[in-house]
Order: structure tokens, then sequence, then C-alpha cells
């Protein structure tokens, strides 16, 4: 039974944890620094508005050519979890007495590319098994607060990578994209076990309903970004493009999985593996999915005031000319999971999610730059407020955020100016840690301009 419960709280967060953690996933300390905010026309600003690849940068504030993060946190990581002995190492061996899934799940969420200067106290092992010939109680502690009791889940768009060239405006390029979304949700009687702390029964089915849906592939894209109308003072950017989806492989998953009862708690037999399931999908090397997605975008810039609007993946609706659906079960004469199919080469059609970004910045003329941005990315929607302040060849910077998960988190740094080279650091709260606690990371990075 160990190892089915560590399964479900696995999934409890990663489904609670996974819509946090994303603003942190960035390599530039500067952003880090500002509480997850662009500043320097890169970074969200280029990626969900196309308008921003033609507004030039800023005097004293350009956006870097590149930057390249210090991983001070992946040289503790494998200091205290040496390569070689990761097969052995506690904390990813379920049969150890040191296994943690909540520790496992933080991992996942949170990489440990930079340090951690205050991590929080997550529920980890306090986790207790009353456990019977007839009995089983399973009390969460603290972690009973990561039980939902409604729908939860996770989704999203991420665009890998984006090669091209362009000339006087247009820009033609190759995009790598993957979309996923998730719902979860307990059904009754797991919901009580793990929630409520009540008494595993005889007879009883324990479940989890899920209805997921995955999708990846590449993008043929045409894009133009220039100024319309305006001059260096005052002007309004325009951009747009158009993108010919081409999915690789589709999946989606609507049914539920758990376990039924014996008897005897714990006697032999044990509890009898349930799954029922619908499975529509189509495979690599199938006829691909297609279909035609616009991205636009604003910028208006008005001396130090700036103002920004673009959104993404409108009307990008993908039809899958052949995809197969299958009915998913427990065939418990042979102790596996069995599928058979239902119906084979039909049309199926999927949605991108729409995606936008609304900014304001304002550059005063000591060297001070503030801003603030919307961001909503599929299920979430994170606002950020941040400035800098350059002295000389040192800036100093901060700003506050409201994550995903709705919780306010702070974030502060600074930077030292060597010519056409920066280096950074920055410090920021986070909650991706499954607790109510607020953690600290410190990201170090190298920016070239």
């Amino acid at each position: 039974m160990r190892h089915r419960f560590s399964g479900l709280i696995l999934v409890l967060a990663f489904a609670v944890g996974a819509p946090a953690h994303a603003q942190f996933l960035t390599t530039d300390a500067r952003q880090v620094g500002m509480g997850g905010l662009t500043l320097h026309r890169g970074g969200d600003l280029i990626r969900y508005n196309p308008a921003y690849r033609s507004v030039p940068g800023r005097e004293g504030g350009a956006k870097a050519k590149l930057t390249i993060p210090i991983p001070l946190g992946l040289i503790q990581f494998f200091h205290d979890h040496p390569i070689s002995q990761l097969g052995d190492d506690p904390m990813f061996n379920p049969d150890s007495a040191g296994f943690d899934p909540f520790a496992i799940a933080n991992f996942v969420l949170h990489p440990p590319l930079f340090l951690e200067i205050k991590r929080p106290h997550t529920p980890a092992n306090d986790v207790e098994f009353t456990i019977g010939k007839n009995e089983l109680i399973i009390d969460l502690g603290r972690a009973q607060l990561l039980v939902p009791s409604d729908e939860f889940g996770f989704g999203g768009q991420s665009r890998m990578l984006d090669p091209g060239f362009g000339f006087k405006g247009f820009r033609v390029s190759l995009m790598g994209w993957m979309a996923q979304e998730v719902g979860l949700t307990l059904g009754d009687t797991l919901r009580r076990l793990l929630k409520e702390g009540q008494p595993a029964t005889p007879n009883t089915r324990y479940n989890l309903l899920a209805d997921a849906t995955g999708q990846f592939g590449f993008a043929p894209s045409l894009s133009f970004s220039g100024k319309v109308i305006g001059d260096t003072v005052q002007a309004l950017y325009f951009g747009a493009a158009v993108r010919r989806y081409l999915g690789t492989a589709y999946g989606h998953v609507n049914g539920d999985a758990g376990f039924i009862t014996s008897d005897t708690l714990f006697a032999s037999p044990g509890p009898v593996e349930d799954v029922n399931a619908r499975v529509s999908y189509s495979r690599v090397g199938n006829s691909s999915g297609t279909g035609v997605g616009v991205d636009v975008g604003f910028v208006f810039v008005s001396g130090p005031v700036e103002f920004g609007l673009g959104v993404n993946d409108i009307g990008a609706t993908l039809t899958w000319p052949d995809t197969r659906v299958d009915t998913v079960y427990w065939d418990a004469a042979g102790d596996s999971i069995v599928s058979a199919l239902v119906v084979n080469h039909v049309e199926t059609q999927t949605e991108l999610a729409l995606s936008y970004i609304a900014n304001v910045a304002l550059v005063l003329g000591t060297g001070t730059t503030v801003g603030g941005n919307i961001l909503y990315n599929g299920r979430r929607t994170e606002i950020h407020v941040g400035g800098e302040q350059r002295l000389g060849p040192l800036a100093l910077r901060g700003g506050v955020s409201r994550d995903g998960r709705k919780r306010m988190q702070f974030g502060f740094g600074g930077g030292l100016y060597f010519g056409a080279i920066s280096l950074d650091v920055g410090f920021a709260t986070h909650s991706t840690f499954l607790s109510d606690e607020r953690g600290i990371t410190m990201a170090t990075s190298v920016s070239i301009y």
C-alpha cells in the first residue's frame, strides 16, 4: 500500500504546485530580482507581444544579447546527491525509509538551478499510517491542506526555440511548441480518506478522475513588426505573426483510476486495481494535426511612458484527421491494463489556449525605470510590479508579484556593469514548495549586451 499512496501524494503535489512555478523558470537574475518582471524589452515581452521585436532598447537598459546563468544551486545539489550514487540515493528510492514524495515533487517543480537561501518547512514525512489487519487511517498532517475539494490541475503552452531570419521587419521562423491541459478530481471516498482522515473501509472504491490533453509539434511562422507612426520621442509599433501549426502527436484521456478494497483490508488478495478510461490519440508518424493561429501586439511609446498589449494564438484550432479512440480498463485476470479499439481513423479537433500580456513602464531621467504587467497563460494569471535604479555602473532592483496561486511574492537584487557585460544577482520569495511558508531563492547570472 505504501507505493500506491506515495503515488497519490505525488499526483496531488504536482497538480497543486505546477501552476505557481513557471515564473521562476528564468535564467535571468535581473528578472528574478524584480519579482519576475521584465523591464528590458525582452523575455516575456517578446514572447507574448510580437511588436517588441521592432522596439529599440532603451539607453542604458538594452535587452541582453545573451544571458548565462551561474548554477550555484546545481553545484550544491550534486554535492549532496552525487551523480554516481543517484541510483542508491534515498531521496529517489521508493524502498528507502528516507524516500519522500514531497521532496521529489519539490525537486521537479523548483529545479535546483539557483541556491535556496531559505528552504521552508514542507509536509515531508509527517504522514502517519495507522495499519491493522482490517484498519487503515492516513493522517497527512499539514499536508491535508494540499488535498483539494474540487477539480484541480494545470495547463498552458510552451514555445521551444524559434530560429529564423528576417528582412525589413518581416521574419520567417520555425517554432517548436507543446501544450497541455490537465484536470483532476478526487473521488468522494478518496477525498475523505486523505483530507478528513476517515478510516478506509472494506469493499470500497477509491478513485481519481482525470481529463487531460497533451499535444506538441512545429509551427512555420511568418511575422512582421515595425513602427506604424511616430518619431524617436513618440511612436506606435505593431507586430503580428501567422503560425501554421503542424501537430506531431496528440493524446487525450478521460476517465478514472483507483482500487477497490477487499473484504479484509490487508488480507490476500489485496486491493483490486480498477481503471476505466477512454483514450484518443494520434501517434508520431500519423497525419499531422493542422491549424492556423495568429499573434498580434501593440506598443505605444510617448517620451518616458510605454504601454504594450500582446495576444497569442487567436483562432488556433488544430484538426487531427487520423485519430484512434480506445477504451482502457484493468484486466483482473491478466493483472494488467489493457485497451480495446472503439473507432479508428476519425477526425478530432483541439484548441490552443489564448494567452496575453499587458504591460506599462515609466523611465525617468534619474536612471529610474518602473513598471508592471499582467500575464495570462492557460489556467494562471500572474501580476508583476517592479523597478530598477541605475547609479553609474551599479543597478539596484526590486519588485512584488502575485503568483499563480494568488500569493504575494517579493524580489530584490542588483547588478554591476563592466562595459558590455553585467554581473547580476537576484533574490526572490516563492511558494513553489508545497508549504504555506515562503522560500527564498538566490539567482546569479552574467549578461552580454
